[in-house]
């Protein structure tokens, strides 16, 4: 009887009873929220929401301003409030009451220059919020329609469409970055935590040889898929809980940051990416099952684990190569290599359009990389567990595979 099933529910339920599991079950999630909010505190405690102060000499102001919104720590408001003098504008600002004021000059339509009083350097925030009312008084004085007015201080919407038609963007580009950054830090988490679990426990099972009490009641290559199946439902488990909690965070906080709103997924997007991801911690389990196989000891399987960061990481190194050139040669070379293929070619499929057929090229050499790896795991299982003095080198493993072939 097959006891992969064993095995692999044994090491699913050794590892979710862990309290490492569920600490970084927690933390994760908890760390990002944390990030954010913290962003946010410092955003809004550098922000002086204080509001400033209007002086019209010229008689040009026609509209009151809208101080209706009220700010909040997403979304921070600097309101605007007419003075009648400057003088009385110079004493809100002496006792708090306005971070600073500006005067409009009775000369503005010739000379079109503001004065700013103030005793600090007022931020773009501040000028923008000052220009933008004047503005729209000097267009109301024109008898401009309140919808072309609208629309002037809106601003024109440009899209971008790709020549064949299959790709479409809001010409800013800057949200597209996000679904793929956290693919990528998914994958290193999931990667790094699970991955690290096979090696670990393979080594150390190793070093204090329980391994050969389990090979004396199962076959060996049901000891080794039985544990890559069971740190893969482990890492599902990640998966599935955050990317469920990163949905509730979406809907939660949609009309509170309003970027969220410009990211758009596509279903063949996200099921390419979660796919590749997939497969990208299979072939590191089947990696990580043969390098604790050659190991000897708990201490080299830490700095094994450093080592991997690398490779997962060079997307990210070259982030700016797959903005400017996505079809690049650095960037389809890393969409074929299974550590780096998640957010490699997720980068890819944001920033350009990806070919049908270079995307099942490269579902080919992942998922045959991953099968190799499986047999060098095999083989490097049987040659390498019942070692304890010396490691298993890549030439002996090779060289003896050769002749049992």
């Amino acid at each position: 009887m097959n006891k992969t099933l064993i095995v692999a529910r044994y090491e699913y339920l050794h590892h979710v009873s862990n309290k490492r599991f569920w600490i970084l079950l927690v933390s994760v999630p908890l760390g990002m929220l944390l990030v954010i909010l913290v962003s946010a505190l410092l955003s809004f405690a550098s922000l002086d929401t204080r509001p400033v102060g209007l002086v019209d000499q010229g008689s040009l102001i026609q509209l009151e301003p809208d101080n209706s919104i009220k700010s909040t720590l997403f979304n921070p408001q600097i309101h605007l409030f007419l003075y009648p003098t400057e003088e009385s504008a110079r004493q809100a600002a002496s006792a708090g009451k306005i971070q600073g004021f500006a005067v409009l000059p009775e000369d503005y339509l010739s000379s079109y220059q503001v004065t700013y009083w103030t005793n600090k350097q007022p931020g773009g925030d501040i000028q923008n919020v000052i220009t933008s009312f004047i503005s729209k008084n000097l267009m109301t004085a024109e008898n401009i329609s309140p919808s072309v007015l609208r629309r002037i201080t809106e601003g024109s919407h440009i899209s971008l469409q790709s020549l064949d038609g299959s790709q479409t963007s809001d010409g800013t580009g800057w949200h597209r970055i996000i679904v793929p950054l956290v693919i990528g830090v998914l994958n290193f988490i999931v990667v790094m935590s699970s991955g690290g679990y096979l090696l670990q426990a393979l080594v150390e099972e190793k070093e204090n040889r329980t391994i050969e009490i389990m090979l004396t009641s199962v076959p060996g290559r049901e000891i080794m898929a039985g544990k890559i199946l069971g740190n893969l439902s482990v890492g599902l488990t990640q998966i599935v809980v955050w990317i469920v909690l990163l949905f509730i965070a979406g809907v939660v906080f949609r009309n509170k940051l309003g970027f969220l709103a410009d990211i758009s997924l596509s279903g063949v997007y996200l099921f390419i990416s979660v796919a590749l991801m997939v497969l990208s911690f299979i072939f590191t389990a089947a990696l990580m099952a043969t390098l604790g196989s050659a190991l000897t000891s708990s201490q080299e399987s830490q700095s094994i684990i450093g080592l991997m960061v690398l490779p997962m990481m060079l997307p990210f190194y070259f982030i700016n190569i797959f903005m400017t050139h996505p079809n690049g040669a650095l960037a389809r070379v890393l969409s074929f290599i299974p550590l780096s293929a998640p957010l490699a070619l997720s980068l890819r499929m944001a920033f350009s359009t990806v070919a049908p057929l270079e995307i099942v090229l490269v579902f080919v050499v992942v998922i045959t990389l991953t099968l190799l790896m499986f047999l060098l795991a095999g083989a490097a299982f049987r040659r390498g567990m019942l070692r304890y003095n010396k490691r298993l080198s890549l030439k002996e493993l090779f060289h003896k595979e050769t002749n049992h072939a």
